[in-house]
């Protein structure tokens, strides 16, 4: 029996609207609009306590220091903290503007996992995404696969990758492009990857904005992890759906369990691949794998992009219902769903639907996130676990009532109410901001690695 956690990255006090996501129309809408890293921290950690609330166990990611000095200097900046900020404030703001980028929050892009019961070596295996498409989330890889082999630091249990390497064919970004059905018991597992780039057998209608994510890359890490071929799909993202800001695949499709619910533009030509799915799905597990189309006359592009209703988080409550009775799912909505009519009219009739298994509804706020393009999914990392990873997991990292109230009153301390980009002149608030995450960490009391 698998239990799925959860890893939410905590947003950090640098957190700000530099607009640089590749394809990510949120994220150009308000560049350089004055953000909040405080509510943005407290919201995700709101979030995520109401996952842990859910019985669902639930772990997060602390923030790695930014700016990235070690950064600015290899791009030419020098001299103390400071000179390095000013300078590059003035010379190239967009480089400054990466190099204090708190885009880490997302963690659905740290890597791509694979439980051992999935693996035929019997291991887990996790890649971490090496984010190139993006120059802001490039320096990401390193820091994440250290996070990765801190939390899952059984070398007998875990196998570990280096990032894939950072040529343009292999841009890879990481679970958001990845989907995991399974049984009831999560011991069989379909692996479903998404590209919007495949250079072997490209497409006539080419999209507006640059892929993220190559079918190369998917590959590879197909073959790394050791999956079954029969039990491991490809799909191409749709072009159209590119174009209209559908720069993940969890922009425009989630799964849950033996559920798939997908907009009817999230793939080009994938009917034939979808329906081997399914029948592969109901030969090994004997269940019905269901699938749900949302057509654009019910949910338009735009309005999927702007409510984000695709990036909600599925979750299967723990201890709930009586013994014997089929498991019940919960859906973790942005506000935004709720505001937009058609998504708010979708969200209704899942739960109203009787062969839906989704019963109950929680709509979250997080207005700073999904300013930048990120909602509740993009938020987290999921991790199929086994008796022996969940006996393994570092108790540090878990989201207690504890640990929130200490996480929280290090937020309110530390991360600015607002921040704008020129606000880094001030050699102080470089200061302050770099003493945040070993607070964060002191206050859980997690030893630096």
């Amino acid at each position: 029996m698998l239990t799925e956690i959860n890893i939410d990255a905590l947003v950090g006090p640098t957190h700000h609207f530099g607009g640089l996501g590749v394809g990510n129309v949120a994220s150009h809408a308000h560049q350089d609009e004055t953000s909040s890293p405080r509510s943005a921290a407290l919201e995700g950690l709101k979030k995520a306590a109401l996952v842990a609330a859910l019985g669902v166990p639930q772990y997060v990611w602390l923030p790695p220091a930014r700016p990235n000095l070690q950064w600015l200097q290899q791009l030419g900046f020098s001299g103390d903290r400071a000179e390095q900020v000013a300078g590059a404030l003035h010379a190239a703001p967009r480089v400054l503007s990466a190099a204090l980028s708190s885009a880490f929050m997302w963690a659905a892009n740290s890597a791509t996992v694979t439980p051992a019961a999935d693996a035929r070596d019997g291991q887990y295996h996790f890649t971490p995404a090496n984010l190139i498409s993006s120059w802001h989330r490039a320096t990401e890889a390193a820091e994440r696969s250290l996070d990765l082999r801190q939390t899952f630091s059984d070398p007998g249990h875990y196998a570990i990758h280096p990032p894939l390497h950072r040529v343009v064919p292999l841009r890879d970004e990481g679970a958001a492009n990845h989907m995991r059905l399974c049984d009831e018991s999560g011991m069989i597992g379909f692996n479903v990857f998404v590209h919007g780039a495949d250079e072997e057998n490209p497409t006539d209608v080419m999209p507006s904005f640059m892929p993220r994510h190559t079918r190369a890359a998917s590959e590879a890490i197909a073959r790394l992890h050791r999956l079954d071929p029969a039990s491991t799909f490809f799909l191409h993202q749709h072009p159209d759906a590119i174009s209209a800001g559908v720069f993940h695949n969890d922009v425009i499709a989630t799964s849950h369990g033996g559920l798939l619910i997908h907009h009817e533009k999230a793939f080009l030509d994938g009917e034939r691949e979808l329906e081997r799915l399914q029948h592969a799905f109901v030969g090994r597990t004997g269940q019905e794998m269901r699938r749900i189309e949302i057509t654009g006359r019910e949910l338009s592009l735009a309005d999927a992009v702007q409510s984000y209703f695709f990036n909600s988080q599925i979750l299967t409550p723990g201890k709930r219902g009586r013994a014997g009775d089929p498991p019940r799912m919960v859906l973790i909505c942005p506000q935004q769903c709720r505001q937009i009519d058609a998504a708010r009219r979708l969200v209704e009739r899942l739960v109203d639907e009787d062969e839906v298994p989704v019963d109950e509804v929680h709509f979250v706020s997080l207005a700073e996130s999904m300013a930048g393009g990120g909602g509740p999914a993009c938020l987290r990392l999921r991790v199929p676990a086994d008796q022996r990873t969940l006996l393994q997991m570092p108790d540090c990292l878990r989201l207690t009532p504890q640990n929130e109230e200490k996480l929280a009153s290090v937020i309110q301390r530390y991360y600015p109410e607002e921040l704008k980009l020129s606000d880094f002149l001030d050699p102080q608030l470089v200061e302050f901001v770099m003493q945040a995450p070993r607070e964060l960490r002191q206050a859980i009391r997690m030893v630096e690695g």
